[in-house]
């Protein structure tokens, strides 16, 4: 009887394929990398192993070797793939012309196979990449046969006995219900890829209404984000008011929701996690979720404004504030007004692609909610004055079947702080009032900002959600029609990112970028959404930070942003209604005191570093309304 073999994978440029140690990312690695190690003594990689079964000829199935109890699942992935897993299996096409080279086709995507580019001069590692349209020298891999351990040889044996090309309802359950050995997560991430998704969704309700086949599941799965995302959502569906939202919290070690494709699923853990919340039924209208860090004196206005308007409740993310807003964010969640979520990152680390892979796989309480707007704290719903409420538009668009909306922007121009640091405390929405056309930020305001139903995304970009390839997912633009994103501008690649024209009449996303040149200022020291822990400092000012903000200051301008300046009444009310919180006036304090602090602090740090100096010099006009706008102080609310 054929036995089962497992490979070494060598490429067509005499390097090997390696798993990363740090994050089990797949790479192309030469020789002599393949021996380096960390400072602890530690290897960085580990060979990739290619194992074929006898009874399965035409697959190739890429692994880590299992450790000999099989407890630890490790989520490999590869760059531009669809599909994560301790199991990744490929169709294995054999070249012609060449004996033993073989091609890796992408089961997901036939039209896609991988690829091991050469490796540049200054280093000997690079993605193995999953995407590839042809299949030629460097789409070449070689089969080189290993002995097997004895982990291994298990491993292989349960494989040969439970893989199946076309598993059903029935055979996972099964597998799940009597199989005895190590490998039961091993074998379940084997065969998503090869599942009909119709099976993968009934999987997933199946787990949510059998807590004896769903803990017999878990028990596979390791200690990982995936089996928590698992508990939390079990736990909550029994009792959806008193689960507290911010129990788990959003911990460093969830960047592994950031690894590799946005929209492949991590194996079978996750696939029939995100099937499973697909079905909750929601009992509430609409949120926001929302990263902010050092928004502080901006946060009170976001929210009233939002409440005003209608929002249910808000999901808000922050990390590593040194404004001191952790405080009112705090205050704002004891009172029930949000719901704050910690969100530590690294350094190079997208925030906010961390705490969106938290909300919309992890965190069950959002799906009480039919829509989830994701936006900045600089961004403001903006409806027409014949909706009242951000419910009575959703209510419109409910003619039309949709998964997500794509709201298109309005840039709001900047403002002089003619009485200095004092108009910081007036309300964005009313002290900012025209709108920047079109032509004065070029192909910006072709982005647009989305609401998604958060059962049915399975990631975020910060501009649109991200869904599963094998779902039905209906995207829409604010007047019904289709979000083609066809005609992308120019050297951008197609991207949901950017809508084909402008929608505005119904509603759209006022975008408070600029502010004043204090507030530019601000920004541009404090920190990026790509890298949430990049430090304070003045290394970002340059000629594109000043240019950025002349062009608008330029521009003609288009008119009032009226729909937003008329609701000034309802805004001023339930911002009193927030300050009068004695607990959340006191942080908002907090926050005022620190800003002014930190701010002249900068200010000093942009006169001792002469950015001016940095600046063209036709540019440097503008710094000019600085001095008047740092003049006074910030006031304080008397409690």
């Amino acid at each position: 009887m054929a036995e089962v073999v497992f490979h070494y994978v060598e490429t067509g440029h005499q390097g090997w394929l390696a798993v990363r140690c740090k994050d089990y990312g797949i790479c192309h690695v030469r020789p002599d990398e393949m021996v380096r190690r960390d400072e602890q003594g530690e290897p960085l990689y580990i060979p990739l192993l290619a194992m074929t079964l006898p009874g399965h000829p035409d697959y190739v199935f890429l692994i880590a070797a299992p450790e000999a109890e099989g407890t630890v699942l490790p989520v490999l992935w590869v760059k531009h793939f669809s599909y994560k897993g301790a199991v990744l299996p490929f169709r294995r096409v054999d070249i012609i012309g060449y004996e033993r080279r073989i091609g890796l086709r992408n089961l997901l995507k036939p039209s896609h196979c991988c690829t091991a580019q050469p490796w540049n001069s200054n280093s000997g590692v690079n993605e193995f990449i999953g995407d590839c349209s042809h299949m030629l020298g460097w789409e070449h891999f070689q089969l080189h046969e290993v002995a097997a351990t004895e982990e291994l040889r298990q491993f292989g044996e349960d494989m040969a006995a439970h893989f199946t090309a076309f598993p059903s309802v029935d055979h996972f359950e099964t597998l799940i219900s009597h199989y005895e050995g190590p490998y039961l997560g091993w074998l379940l991430d084997s065969m998503v890829p090869v599942a009909s998704w119709a099976v993968i969704r009934d999987m997933g309700k199946a787990l949510l209404d059998q807590a004896p086949l769903r803990d017999v599941f878990l028990r596979c799965v390791g200690d990982t984000v995936w089996r928590d995302g698992w508990d939390c959502l079990a736990r909550w569906a029994k009792d959806r008011d008193s689960y507290p939202a911010e129990e788990r919290g959003c911990p460093l070690g969830d960047a592994v929701l950031t690894y590799g494709q946005p929209d492949a699923p991590a194996g079978f853990a996750q696939a029939t996690l995100h099937t499973a919340r697909a079905s909750i039924q929601p009992r509430k209208r609409v949120c926001i979720m929302s990263t902010i860090r050092n928004e502080g004196i901006y946060v009170l206005e976001w929210l009233a404004y939002h409440r005003s308007i209608g929002v249910d409740h808000f999901f808000i993310y922050s990390n590593d504030n040194n404004d001191r807003s952790d405080l009112l964010l705090k205050a704002l969640h004891d009172e029930g007004v949000i719901t704050f979520i910690e969100n530590p990152v690294a350094p190079g680390m997208s925030a906010q692609m961390k705490a969106y892979g938290h909300g919309l796989n992890i965190l069950p309480n959002i799906l009480d909610y039919e829509w989830c707007f994701i936006l900045d704290g600089d961004e403001f719903i903006t409806l027409a004055p014949s909706y009242r409420m951000v419910g009575d538009y959703l209510q419109a668009f409910s003619r039309w079947e949709s998964d997500a909306i794509a709201l298109n922007w309005k840039f709001v121009a900047s403002e002089v702080n003619r009485n200095g640091l004092a108009d910081l405390t007036k309300p964005l929405t009313q002290r900012n009032q025209k709108i920047v056309s079109q032509g004065g930020i070029g192909e910006g305001w072709r982005l647009v900002k989305s609401a998604v139903r958060p059962g049915r995304a399975i990631q975020s970009r910060p501009h649109h959600p991200i869904w599963v390839g094998a779902e039905r997912f209906t995207y829409r633009l604010t007047d019904g029609s289709i979000h083609g994103y066809r005609n992308p501008p120019p050297g951008i690649g197609v991207d949901p990112a950017f809508a084909d024209h402008g929608n505005y009449e119904d509603i759209y996303i006022s975008h408070y970028y600029y502010k004043s040149i204090i507030e530019w200022v601000w920004k541009y020291a404090r920190n990026s959404g790509l890298d949430g822990a990049m430090s304070f400092g003045v290394e970002r000012y340059a000629d594109y930070w000043a240019n950025a903000f002349i062009c608008q200051m330029n521009d003609p301008h288009e008119g009032r942003n009226d729909k937003i300046l008329v609701r000034a009444e309802a805004l001023f009310d339930e911002l009193a209604r927030l300050r009068s919180i004695s607990s959340i006036a006191h942080a908002e304090n907090t926050v005022r005191e620190t800003w002014q602090e930190r701010l002249l602090a900068l200010l000093d740090m942009v006169e001792e570093a002469d950015v001016a100096s940095r600046l063209k010099e036709e540019w440097r006009y503008v710094l000019d309304p600085l001095t008047e706008e740092k003049q006074g102080s910030i006031p304080l609310h008397q409690i």
